[in-house]
């Protein structure tokens, strides 16, 4: 039997075609289902484009930030792609061999390895939180190791980081004066720099008026502990030189707030009313000198003691020929001299009609004392001139 030549060529491709079919393709990137121009051309099998149609968070990892811009192969090593783990510490290796745990995410994001305000935020959850200065700061410059990527118990007490300034700070000299190492006592850890310093002052002696202006060395002059409270530890010598009135000749009491306020020396105000003897009307407006002629302390209250030569002086009535007595109050007010009343119905005659209208001295002829009260004493001439009836 003889074979036309167009029939052999025919069952040639025909058998090719049959034994192509036969054999089962196998897929190098296993189950994998995209097409291979996806990721290949027709130029070469080497990736030369990200793969189209896959979604990567279908594996439940998303490809966020730095992620997304990574070769497939940087992270999956086989032409497989096989699942490899969705851990940091799956694909990176730990910087800080150990000591700050597994989980990058808690400082570190997909944008980067060095995201510095989400470094800052993350810090939060430390013993010391970065705010003020501090979150300007590179983070060497307080975790300083023997190795660069040992962060782990960095101590957080202020004097760790900043003894050196404890130590060169001169205004107030902090390690000769002996204050304290907490810095955050006196300086505010949301500042920019150091200073001002702000302490918040003992509320056995809160500093007020004057005293708030004061440089600190001007009281604390060798150190910070145990400083007196009282005036005269301080003002000593303002006491001492003070001649308006002299103080110290005076008896004044050291107490500087019995007369002073801490907003200034000037005006003194003294609380007479504390005093066996307020001072009322005319008495507030004279000066302190002129009652406290030998000092401030064992002054007499008694009118005399000042007023003795204004009763002597007195002539209307003649106050000492009239036997009056020295207890001003008895007749004065503190307002004024003028317009002087004596009470009598506190002696033995009180005075009822016509006689609260007569002058005093027609009846105290001869003084104010002994005055007789018999009705002769001072009507007996008119007893005597009466005639109907006679």
């Amino acid at each position: 039997m003889s074979i036309r030549p167009s029939l052999l060529v025919l069952l040639t491709v025909w058998a090719g075609a049959s034994g192509a079919g036969g054999a089962e393709s196998v897929n190098p990137h296993g189950s994998m289902s995209l097409e291979c121009s996806a990721c290949h051309t027709e130029e070469s099998w080497r990736v030369t484009r990200s793969p189209e149609g896959f979604d990567h968070a279908v594996t439940g990892f998303t490809l966020e930030g730095l992620h997304g811009h990574v070769e497939c192969r940087d992270c999956h090593q086989d032409l497989r792609f096989a699942f490899v783990g969705i851990r940091c510490a799956d694909c990176h290796d730990d910087f800080h061999k150990g000591r700050l745990g597994p989980a990058c995410e808690e400082c570190h994001t997909p944008d980067g390895w060095t995201d510095r305000d989400e470094l800052v935020r993350r810090h939060d959850a430390t013993p010391l939180p970065l705010v003020g200065a501090h979150a300007r700061l590179d983070c060497e410059a307080c975790h300083v190791g023997a190795v660069a990527s040992d962060y782990a118990g960095t101590p957080s007490d202020c004097f760790q980081c900043h003894a050196a300034q404890y130590e060169a700070t001169s205004n107030p000299p902090h390690a000769a004066a002996g204050l304290g190492t907490d810095c955050v006592r006196c300086h505010g850890v949301f500042a920019a720099t150091w200073g001002p310093g702000d302490f918040v002052h003992s509320p056995a002696f809160p500093l007020e008026g004057g005293h708030a202006g004061l440089e600190c060395m001007s009281c604390h002059t060798t150190d910070f502990s145990a400083l007196p409270l009282d005036c005269a530890s301080c003002h000593l010598e303002d006491f001492n030189d003070t001649d308006d009135p002299d103080h110290e000749a005076g008896g004044f009491p050291q107490d500087c707030t019995q007369c002073h306020s801490t907003q200034a020396w000037q005006p003194a105000s003294f609380d007479h009313d504390l005093t066996s003897f307020p001072l009322t009307g005319e008495h507030v407006e004279v000066d302190c000198a002129s009652c406290h002629t030998a000092g401030y302390t064992g002054t007499p209250t008694a009118c005399q003691s000042c007023h003795l030569d204004d009763y002597n002086e007195a002539d209307d009535p003649d106050h000492a020929g009239s036997g009056f007595p020295l207890d001003c109050a008895q007749c004065h007010q503190t307002t004024d001299w003028d317009g002087a009343q004596i009470d009598h119905d506190q002696t033995a005659f009180p005075l009822t009609g016509e006689h609260l209208s007569v002058d005093c001295a027609s009846c105290h002829t001869a003084g104010y004392t002994g005055t007789p009260t018999a009705c002769e004493s001072c009507h007996l001439d008119d007893y005597n001139g009466t005639t109907d009836p006679d």
